[in-house]
């Protein structure tokens, strides 16, 4: 009678438990892809396995674009002081017309060409701070494709793989570098349809241990490659080895 209820209980809790196995994954993992074309002058294969530190590890030829940036730049500047100057000339010119444009003692003919040289001063300042505007585009845009040029990983980033070699030709969304982030893991499984509808308050249970984890994300929609599945995830705190398998139990 004692076996019976036993197996009774075995079986009532059994139907409430889920039992899933997934691999321990990075939170993310990125693939930083080529924003420009160019050749690869510099490649650190070694950089597999190691953390960022902030140090180029693909270098793409940029020897044009520094010294487009660097006459840019000079051009920047001299426009700069033109516009200064220019600044204060219409401001004299406009002066100059307002004493004048009210009063009788000056002819029409005196006051156009005051007008005249007014509107002339502003108009060469307004195509100056016009000209500087696309200059500081220019210096942005050269900025940005020098940074895309060489690429650098932060020191919170765990690089999994490297993938131009030098003398490599890259082009536009060509990869580069695939790294990984590891401040957290990620746990993900596969749930059928009658196991989704009890999962939100269900209890977290990994290699037999109570944890304190909740369920992160769960879609809706049936996953598709596993085609019958429904995608749960579950973040965790980092194990010291990625991709191991670990048993998940979820209890009601």
């Amino acid at each position: 009678m004692k076996k019976i209820i036993y197996l009774i209980i075995f079986f009532t809790i059994s139907l409430h438990s889920y039992v899933y196995y997934a691999k321990i994954e990075p939170l993310w993992r990125y693939k930083l892809s080529a924003g420009v074309s160019g050749l690869v002058l510099f490649s650190d294969e070694l950089a597999e396995g190691k953390w960022g530190d902030g140090k180029v590890i693909i270098h793409i030829d940029d020897k044009i674009d520094k010294e487009d940036l660097n006459t840019t730049k000079i051009e920047y500047n001299n426009l700069k002081q033109m516009v200064e100057i220019s600044q204060k000339i219409y401001q004299i010119d406009k002066i100059a017309y307002e004493k004048i444009k009210n009063l009788s003692t000056y002819s029409k003919s005196q006051k156009d060409t005051k007008m005249i040289k007014m509107f002339s001063s502003k108009t060469t300042l307004l195509n100056q701070k016009t000209n500087l505007a696309k200059l500081r585009l220019k210096i942005t845009t050269l900025i940005d494709k020098i940074n895309k040029k060489n690429i650098k990983i932060s020191k919170k980033f765990y690089i999994y793989k490297v993938y131009p070699k030098k003398g490599d030709f890259v082009n536009p969304g060509s990869p580069l570098v695939e790294i990984a982030d590891f401040s957290k893991a990620r746990l993900t499984i596969f749930v059928t349809y009658e196991d989704l509808k009890n999962l939100k308050n269900s209890k977290i249970i990994i290699n037999d241990k109570k944890v304190k984890y909740k369920i992160d994300k769960i879609l809706k929609i049936a996953d598709s490659v596993n085609l019958s599945g429904y995608k749960v995830e579950i973040v965790v705190n980092p194990p010291k080895i990625f991709s191991k398998l670990v048993k998940i139990e979820i209890k009601r």
